[in-house]
């Protein structure tokens, strides 16, 4: 999408989801005592701080959203844009790993480092899975044509119903029976976020207006809830450990249902789609449309498998905070300071490296799309 076309209300939400993601990163790895000491396991603190981590999947929820919100009517072929994030993928996690192993050799130790599962890791990263959000958006781009074809062909009744389907499967279903795992997986967890943005974008009339004065109610009422349930699962109780519930059911992570962070993303993301388009010559947006595609290297930095075992080591070298008040000013503090140096970096490796790379490959790759040609849909232009 061209920066004329690009509506910078959505880029800079994608800026904001991405915020989240690291925040929910940094509080999956702090040093705090309330988070690493067992014997505040089943305190409301310990609680209410994990509720924290449930950030991150907000910003998954948002992230997706936009994506689903313009995929969902869209005619053209994925596979450029999937080509794109492949590449990109594979320039970050390829030359992190070889300037990693190429600085063990230099010091003169040995690349233990250096195995099959780890090089494969590193140049297959999508197929491989080492970023579980890179593979299950990867999939949830080929799938999102498909979806679209469905959705064409189904009554806005029945779509709506293998919409809520979904999302109760995905995440309802989770909560009722937490031995239930299998039903919950990240492709699945994506298709529920891609069927909720199309149903945004296709049937907005049945979409009530969101204020930014519901906006905020919601978050405290989903965190709130959040931390309630969380507490009530590491509770200990008899019937909770009968019935298997993990203790991070409510927040995040393998065995988590984020039903509370996927419904402040909705409502924040119907929030800003309902609001009046901005103005793209505005000094703001010009900014906005310049480093939002590079947002997504953000996470390919700090969640990449070398990188984040020294990168919140160092963030956490120095001790906890010594109250909740110097945590709430130092944490936002942090965070921010972080994201900053992240996105500076990304948008270096973006601008010096993907781009001029995505251009050589341009005219190789853009007849490729024609595979989908069968379902009626465009070879879309390289964007």
């Amino acid at each position: 999408m061209s920066s004329k076309q690009r509506d910078w209300r959505f880029e800079l939400l994608r800026i904001f989801s991405m915020l989240l993601i690291v925040a929910t990163h940094y509080f999956a790895s702090d040093n705090w005592a309330v988070h690493t000491d067992p014997a505040r396991a089943g305190s409301w603190a310990a609680s209410a701080h994990d509720s924290l981590i449930m950030t991150g999947q907000i910003g998954v929820t948002l992230f997706v959203l936009i994506s689903a919100y313009f995929l969902s009517t869209s005619t053209h072929s994925p596979i450029p844009r999937m080509i794109k994030l492949w590449v990109q993928v594979v320039v970050y996690t390829a030359g992190i790993y070889i300037i990693y192993i190429a600085i063990i050799v230099a010091r003169g130790h040995k690349p233990t480092f250096l195995t099959i599962r780890n090089t494969l890791a590193a140049v297959f990263p999508v197929t491989m899975g080492t970023y579980w959000f890179i593979s299950a958006f990867f999939v949830m781009m080929a799938l999102a044509p498909f979806i679209n074809v469905l959705a064409e062909h189904l009554t806005k009744r029945n779509f709506l119903l293998l919409t809520g389907i979904t999302i109760w499967v995905t995440f309802i279903w989770r909560i009722l029976n937490p031995l239930t795992l299998q039903y919950f997986t990240d492709i699945g967890y994506f298709v529920s976020l891609y069927l909720i943005g199309s149903v945004i974008r296709r049937y907005s009339e049945l979409i009530p207006t969101i204020r930014f004065w519901i906006v905020f109610p919601v978050i405290l009422i989903c965190f709130a809830l959040c931390t309630v349930g969380t507490h009530i699962v590491r509770s200990g109780a008899h019937i909770i450990t009968e019935l298997g519930y993990p203790s991070n059911l409510f927040t995040a992570g393998s065995g988590a249902s984020p039903i509370f962070a996927v419904i402040i993303g909705t409502v924040i993301f119907i929030w800003v789609a309902q609001t009046k388009p901005l103005e793209h010559s505005s000094i703001l947006g010009r900014i906005v449309l310049a480093i939002s595609p590079a947002t997504l290297g953000v996470y390919l930095i700090h969640e990449n498998f070398i990188v984040k075992q020294y990168l919140w080591s160092f963030v956490f070298r120095v001790p906890e905070p010594p109250s909740i008040l110097s945590k709430m000013v130092i944490a936002p503090m942090e965070i921010i300071t972080l994201y900053i140096v992240l996105l500076a970096a990304s948008w270096g490796i973006h601008s010096l490296i993907i781009n001029p790379l995505l251009s050589i490959l341009k005219p190789k790759l853009t007849g490729s799309a024609r595979v989908f040609a069968h379902f009626g849909l465009r070879p879309s232009p390289w964007r």
